[in-house]
């Protein structure tokens, strides 16, 4: 069994800082089973926009912390590792401010530059999310944006857009620094079209990410859909909680000063649980696409 690193040891292999160091411990068992260890405050800042008034550690930072591990353990640089695809993805149970969570991960297949892994997250109230993850080498970084972006489009922030910041606001409890999307530029039928800006100040900047995580994207999906469904009026005062990841490919990074435009499908349904499923686009490239389900609840 190998040496356990510590947070200063993670930090340096990952070169992230605050808020998204998201393991304190990692333990390499072997060379196909990882073990990470993570102790959570109520000082922590995604506490404080998700959610207010009810903090729960967000679904996407315990996939996160999977990556982590992942690309703490693997061989290379762990910098140069990312997602490139999730799988059966299941947010089981929450976890709360005060919780101490373990999170495993093993390697089922794998080559010099692509690994599948099978990875969960738990407490000592039990399973609170499990996942397949693809993790790869990033070969190429994202092309240099050479022309400043033009301000006209589609889905611009002009006075006809269908939601502000302050209406998403009112239909969901999440709040800065995990409100991730911007406005809602379009809701047609079933059909949701928001914006999210990628800005210099984002945090996950500061952090030492150069582009959005990939996690973060399934984030960024989900208040969009939820955003939509809760935006129909036989939900009205309702709740949305991200339950899972069906599916989730992420075909290249998003960079600052881009802006990425999530289309979200979610077809009514008879029972509490929603289903949808939409991509990810900056300009007309889709830059990810996803499958995810949710469940809506009275607040």
């Amino acid at each position: 069994m190998s040496e356990v690193l510590n947070a200063a040891q993670i930090s340096a292999k990952l070169g992230l800082k605050s808020p998204w160091k998201l393991l304190d411990l990692v333990q390499k068992n072997d060379e196909t089973h990882f073990t990470g260890f993570k102790n959570f405050t109520a000082n922590e800042e995604f506490f404080v926009g998700h959610f207010p008034v009810h903090p729960i550690v967000p679904g996407v930072l315990q996939v996160e912390a999977m990556r982590q591990l992942c690309c703490c353990c693997l061989p290379g640089d762990a910098r140069a590792k990312r997602i490139k695809q999730l799988e059966k993805v299941k947010f089981r149970r929450p976890i709360l401010p005060g919780d101490r969570m373990i999170v495993e991960a093993e390697v089922v297949s794998g080559s010099d530059s692509e690994w599948t892994m099978k990875a969960s997250a738990k407490t000592v109230s039990g399973v609170c999310c499990e996942a397949n993850i693809t993790i790869c080498v990033l070969e190429n970084a994202p092309a240099p944006i050479v022309n400043i972006p033009a301000l006209d489009g589609e889905f611009g922030r002009t006075a006809d857009i269908c939601m502000d910041t302050d209406q998403v606001m009112k239909l969901m409890p999440h709040r800065f620094p995990f409100l991730l999307i911007d406005y809602v530029a379009k809701v047609e039928d079933s059909k949701i079209i928001a914006v999210k800006n990628i800005s210099a100040n984002e945090n996950f900047i500061d952090a030492g990410f150069d582009t959005v995580p990939d996690s973060l994207m399934c984030e960024i999906a989900a208040q969009s859909g939820c955003a939509s469904v809760l935006s129909r009026p036989e939900n009205e005062g309702k709740l949305g909680f991200f339950m899972a990841i069906d599916k989730a490919v992420f075909l290249r990074q998003v960079c600052v000063g881009e802006q990425m435009i999530i289309e979200i499908d979610l077809p009514p349904g008879k029972s509490r649980f929603g289903k949808g499923s939409g991509v990810i686009r900056v300009g007309e490239e889709v830059v990810a696409e996803i499958a995810l389900m949710f469940a809506i609840v009275e607040a």
